[in-house]
């Protein structure tokens, strides 16, 4: 069983970060400590952290996470609050110091906005995992009778120094003399004397000045309620939680624009009153919140986000992502592994019927040496078929000197060009094995190769093993010298350098288990084997290419879109006969250069296409629902979508061929209705509501690598991003295993959440004007 999160909580009950870690462990149903030596040690544990909490000085509080990362097992991930800003003055390279050695120990950070990100990223040497998970905001209090009682600008929080205060003081003396002062909250620790200049400089000022000090929770919506002018002029801020409790009791605070404050106004319209950056912007909003109070008040309409709820979802999104999910066992002894997670699968012990098919063209020395091998695997001889596919060969191939030891079968196709491809599909048509492994007629394999290629394949269906490919020169060699070779009786052939470029990339991805869309390089057909029922699922290789490789790289792509499990077996042993392609002459490097051109219309990896050409395979499928759109609004979503190069887009819903229409000829990438085939892509984009997308957005939503991610864009609407991978795998198991295919694949998955402010998508206009 999966321990649940703890959180580590630590200082006094009224500090904010304490109240917020304490609402967000509530929240997501976890465990709370106060003291690291507490925590139980195989527990995941998660930490709200300010430099002011965990120490009296930065240094001793990045001291005090580096203990408890070096003695805690389990996965810590961590909240930054208060992150260093140069407005910090001398405290700041300490503070920077500080936080660089806490994000060291966090399996994964997150901050409470964009601008946090941002802040941490422009003093950080790395690029750690930080996400964004806005501070909670409750719905806002409304009621219809709410009048304000009293005539006083409020700020609310802790006082110290560089809050804005004192600005506000100053603005206020464009005001009526009656207009009073009022600070809800109490001096920060040390800081009295900020709070009796203040006190000295209204009345000198003449000006009504109050206090209130610590205001309970149950009071503290009527005071709030009960102000003018709501003020947050706190001009360094990068996350508020005083503009949050303001929201929640429905006041409509005034805020200087900037950074964090435009981001808020995207994930919450219209829930701040935002004004210039300078005290003079601030004293017009101020003569004018009370000339027009009724425009400091939430409305009915607002949705401010996130909601506890919406940022518990996060947070657990977040957790869930830390927890290894399981294996899902199959009633018939296999299993079904997370994401890549081949390391995951039990091990198996059955022996199923394995069919060898070899591709060959006018090779019957290489294949002796090959059939030779055959007969000395280590997987039981009965269990072996052997299938000759040839490529159309003046002359059949010559099997008759095995027939006693391989079952084997010739099957041939006529001479039209080389179609490698081709005479893979011919020989797995005939195969009567559970499980193919393809080995080209130029490559002998070693004793255990079978063994070693297909035991994970009968451990886990969806796997597609690759096996190593090592070089030598067997020229002049003969069957026999291949049987005392592997008997250990001589010694082997004189090799060839291994192809770094796969064994850097198999060494880079562990073996593959790291794998990702790009790693379809580095599955070779030479040495390949997946079950028969998957090749078969995906229609085999593409038989429309003719001439030297891509069609594995394309099978490669094609599977594990389709949900396949990419894992290099480095004990699978085969010996091609001759140098890798690299150490050759430039014609092979011509075909190579043939082979990228006829993959990039094939394949959806932008790196192997051209820029600036479409492809009528896209990269993106985008569906956009027509609900709540005019025929301009919805031009403007579909046109922001369409700026990523490589996408198709389908609108359907209410009216969409009407509005479709209205559009004329605007883009032939546009269709109407919902598109019938999405495996070949790499995703599926799912809008929902009025949103406009940056320049790059759909590039940095695919670049987070999730399978599955839901951005929330405030209350205009919802961006889903599926891959086909995780589609295609659920969908194949759901019915055996009993689930519904959307919880399958988010059990084998994951589920990230992220705001659209991350990735530059914003709320739409609910009617746009066109630009003529």
């Amino acid at each position: 069983m999966i321990a649940p999160v703890h959180h580590l909580v630590v200082g006094p009950p009224d500090h904010g970060v304490v109240r917020c870690a304490r609402d967000m462990a509530a929240a997501t149903a976890s465990p709370v400590v106060t003291a690291a030596d507490r925590l139980p040690p195989d527990a995941p544990v998660h930490i709200h952290f300010t430099d002011r909490l965990f120490g009296r000085t930065a240094p001793e509080a990045a001291d005090a996470i580096a203990a408890l990362a070096q003695q805690h097992r389990a996965r810590i991930t961590v909240t930054l609050h208060d992150v260093p800003q140069i407005s910090d003055g001398s405290a700041f390279a300490a503070r920077t110091d500080c936080y660089r050695r806490v994000i060291d120990c966090a399996a994964t950070v997150v901050v409470s906005s964009v601008h946090e990100r941002l802040l941490l990223e422009n003093v950080l040497d790395s690029r750690p995992d930080i996400r964004v998970i806005p501070l909670p905001i409750d719905r806002p209090t409304l009621r219809p009778d709410d009048v304000v009682t009293r005539r006083v600008v409020g700020i609310l929080g802790f006082v110290y120094p560089g809050k804005g205060h004192s600005e506000v003081l100053g603005a206020m003396s464009a005001l009526d003399t009656d207009v009073g002062f009022e600070i809800v909250g109490a001096a920060s620790a040390g800081h009295d004397d900020v709070l009796d200049e203040l006190r000295a400089t209204a009345r000198h000022l003449g000006r009504p000045f109050s206090t209130t000090g610590f205001v309970p929770d149950a009071d503290l919506n009527e005071r709030l309620r009960s102000i003018a002018v709501p003020v947050a002029f706190h001009r360094h801020v990068s996350a508020s939680g005083s503009i949050n409790t303001w929201i929640a009791a429905g006041r409509r605070p005034l805020a200087p624009r900037g950074r964090y404050v435009d981001e808020m106004a995207l994930n919450s319209p219209d829930a701040l009153w935002i004004h210039e950056d300078t005290v003079e912007g601030l004293a017009e909003a101020m003569a004018e919140a009370l000339r027009r109070p009724e425009k400091t008040w939430q409305t009915a309409a607002a949705a401010p986000y996130p909601s506890p709820a919406q940022a518990a979802d996060l947070y657990n999104s977040l957790f869930r992502e830390g927890m290894a999910r399981p294996s899902i066992p199959l009633p018939d002894g296999r299993w079904v592994v997370p994401n890549n997670r081949w390391d995951l699968a039990p091990n198996t012990n059955g022996t199923p019927r394995v069919s060898v098919v070899v591709p060959y063209f006018r090779q019957q020395h290489q294949l002796d040496l090959v059939l030779t091998a055959l007969t000395a695997q280590t997987w039981p001889a009965s269990l072996i078929q052997v299938i000759v596919a040839d490529d159309g060969s003046p002359e059949d191939p010559n099997v008759e000197g095995f027939g006693s030891a391989l079952d084997i079968t010739v099957v041939r196709q006529p001479d039209l060009g080389f179609r490698a491809a081709a005479a893979r599909n011919l020989g797995a048509s005939a195969a009567r094995g559970d499980i193919l492994c393809f080995l080209d007629a130029d490559t002998v394999p070693e004793p255990d190769y079978i063994e070693e290629s297909v035991r994970l394949i009968v451990a886990l269906p969806d796997a597609v093993t690759v096996g190593r490919r090592r070089h030598a020169d067997l020229g002049g060699w003969s069957p026999a010298d291949v049987g005392t070779w592997f008997e250990g009786r001589s010694a082997g052939p004189t090799e060839f350098t291994e192809p770094p470029w796969l064994r850097d990339g198999y060494a880079g991805s562990r073996d593959l288990l790291d794998a990702d869309r790009r790693s379809y390089r580095y599955v070779i057909s030479a040495v390949m084997s997946c079950s028969r029922a998957l090749f078969e699922e995906l229609g085999g290789f593409d038989p429309t290419f003719v001439g030297y490789g891509g069609e594995d790289w394309e099978f490669a792509h094609r599977a594990y879109a389709a949900g396949a499990v990419l894992a290099h077996r480095p004990r699978a042993v085969a010996w091609h006969d001759g140098p890798d392609w690299a150490e050759r002459t430039g014609g092979d490097r011509e075909r190579k250069n043939a082979e990228a051109l006829m993959l990039a219309s094939r394949i959806t990896d932008p790196a192997a296409r051209t820029q600036g050409l479409t492809f009528a395979l896209p990269e993106i499928v985008a569906v956009v629902d027509t609900t709540g759109h005019s025929a301009a609004s919805l031009l403007e979503t579909v046109g922001s979508i369409l700026r990523h190069p490589d996408c198709r887009v389908w609108i359907h819903g209410p009216g969409a061929d009407e509005l479709r229409r209205q559009w004329g000829d605007a883009d032939c990438r546009i269709q109407v209705g919902l598109p019938e085939d999405t495996a070949r892509s790499h995703a599926v984009l799912e809008v929902r509501g009025l949103v406009l997308f940056g320049a790059d957005a759909l590039r940095r939503l695919v670049e987070t690598g999730a399978d599955r991610l839901t951005v929330d864009v405030g209350n205009s609407g919802t961006v889903e991003l599926r891959t086909s991978r995780s589609g295609s795998r659920a969908r194949r198991w759901s019915a055996t295993v009993g689930m519904d295919p959307e919880d399958l694949a988010e059990a084998m998955f994951g589920h990230m959440h992220r705001t659209g402010a991350e990735f530059g998508i914003s709320a739409g206009e609910e009617q746009p004007k066109l630009a003529w």
